[in-house]
C-alpha cells in the first residue's frame, strides 16, 4: 500500500459526496470516521476485556451512544474518574444483564452522554470495583478524539459539539454524506478448468519474475509437492482472469499479489492496484492503496473480491475489505480498519467506509 490518493471528497454521484475516511489514535483512544462522517472513538486497557466505545453519527440529529463492555460484572455505585466518585441518572443509563461473561452499561440518550463526557474528557481513568477487582479505561486521548469527531462532522461551535460547543443551532451541522449506492456485479461464470487455472498462474508467475523476486515473494519448494502453495484464478469475464500469486506467507496467514490477465495473452498481466480512499497521515504511514491482498479469495456467485489481514492470531485488530467487480473496475464496497491490538472480540473493527447493502 505505498501510492498516494490526496482527496477531500470522493464523489460517487452528482448527488452525493463520500467523506474522505479518517483514522486517528491519540495515546490510548483510536477514533475512526467513514465516508459517511459516522465516527466512532474507542479506549481500551489492552489487559482485561474493557472498552469505552463512542459512537457519533453525522447530520444535525445525528445518533449518539456511549457504552462501557467489560469482561467483569460492572459495580456501577463505584464508578469513579480519577479516583472521584461518578453518579450515573438511571433513567438514562442501562446496565445489560451479563451475557457469555461480558456486561454492558450504555446510554444513547445525547444530553446526558455529552454530560458525561464534559467529566471524563478532564480525566486520566474511569474505574469501577475496588481493591483487586478494580477495573479502570484510559482517558488519556479522548479530547483530542472529540475534537476530530467535532472538525469531522461540522460540530465546532455547535450546541451538538462533544469538546469545542458553542451557540450555533443543531440546524448549521451539515448533512451526512450519502451511502454510494449499490454496486451492480458482473454476472456469475463457470469456475475455470484446472489446465486453464495452471496455464494463467504459471504465464503470470514467468511474465511477472521480476517482481515477485523484488517483493521477496515466497517460491514453493520444487522438490517437495507437500509444500503447496495458495496461488489460483478465477474467470473475471470470458475474456479476462483474476490471478492471485501468494507472496508472503506468516503463521496464520499469507498475502497475495494479484494480476487482471488477458486469457489469451496472460504474460499481459497488469498487478492489481486498489485505490485506498483515505488521505496520507501518521497513522497509515502515507499507504493509501491496496496493492497486496491477505487471506484473498473472489467469489464467483456475487463478483466480490475480499481481503482479511488479522493484526496478530487473535484478530482483535486487522483489515477486512470487500470490493464487487461490475464487469469493467473493482468497487469499494466495505471496509473496516483497527490499528491497535488491545484486546476486544475478533473482527470487531470500526468501518472506514460502507455503501447501500453492506453489512
Amino acid at each position: 500500500m505505498r501510492r498516494l490518493l490526496p482527496l477531500l471528497l470522493l464523489c460517487v454521484s452528482a448527488s452525493a459526496c463520500a467523506s474522505t475516511p479518517i483514522y486517528r489514535q491519540f495515546k490510548d483512544w483510536v477514533v475512526a470516521c467513514d465516508n459517511t462522517a459516522g465516527c466512532e472513538a474507542r479506549g481500551a486497557n489492552g489487559i482485561s476485556p474493557l472498552m469505552l466505545r463512542l459512537i457519533a453519527e453525522a447530520g444535525p440529529a445525528g445518533a449518539l451512544s456511549l457504552t462501557l463492555e467489560s469482561g467483569v460484572p460492572i459495580d456501577v455505585s463505584t464508578l469513579r474518574v480519577d479516583g472521584r466518585p461518578l453518579a450515573l441518572d438511571a433513567h438514562h443509563w442501562t446496565l445489560s444483564p451479563e451475557q457469555d461473561g461480558m456486561q454492558t452499561l450504555d446510554s444513547q440518550n445525547p444530553d446526558h452522554v455529552r454530560i458525561l463526557l464534559k467529566t471524563l474528557r478532564n480525566g486520566h481513568e474511569l474505574s469501577f470495583g475496588d481493591g483487586e477487582r478494580q477495573r479502570g479505561v484510559p482517558l488519556d486521548g479522548l479530547s483530542a478524539s472529540l475534537l476530530l469527531i467535532d472538525e469531522t462532522q461540522g460540530r465546532l461551535g455547535n450546541v451538538t459539539a462533544l469538546l469545542r460547543g458553542g451557540r450555533k443551532p443543531a440546524s448549521q451541522v451539515p448533512a451526512a454524506p450519502a451511502l454510494p449506492p449499490a454496486v451492480k456485479p458482473a454476472p456469475p461464470l463457470p469456475p475455470l478448468d484446472d489446465d486453464t487455472r495452471e496455464r494463467l498462474i504459471g504465464a503470470v508467475r514467468q511474465a511477472q519474475s521480476a517482481l515477485l523476486e523484488k517483493e521477496e515473494c515466497y517460491r514453493p519448494a520444487e522438490d517437495d509437492p507437500a509444500d503447496n502453495n495458495f496461488d489460483t484464478a478465477v474467470a473475471l469475464t470470458p475474456r479476462e482472469a483474476l490471478v492471485l500469486i501468494e507472496c508472503w506467507r506468516g503463521a496464520y496467514q499469507s498475502s497475495h499479489l494479484a494480476f487482471r490477465t488477458p486469457m489469451a495473452h496472460p504474460a499481459d498481466a497488469r498487478r492489481l492496484v486498489l485505490a485506498m480512499p483515505m488521505a496520507p497521515s501518521p497513522d497509515n504511514g502515507g499507504q493509501v492503496a491496496w496493492d497486496a491482498f491477505t487471506n484473498a479469495g473472489y467469489n464467483n456467485d456475487d463478483s466480490v473480491l475480499y481481503h482479511m489481514a488479522k493484526g496478530r492470531g487473535m484478530a482483535d485488530c486487522g483489515e477486512s475489505a470487500s470490493w464487487v467487480f461490475d464487469g469493467h473496475d473493482f468497487r469499494l464496497i466495505e471496509w473496516h480498519y483497527l490499528g491497535a491490538c488491545r484486546g476486544g472480540d475478533p473482527g470487531d473493527w470500526p468501518a472506514l467506509w460502507r455503501s447501500a447493502g453492506s453489512p
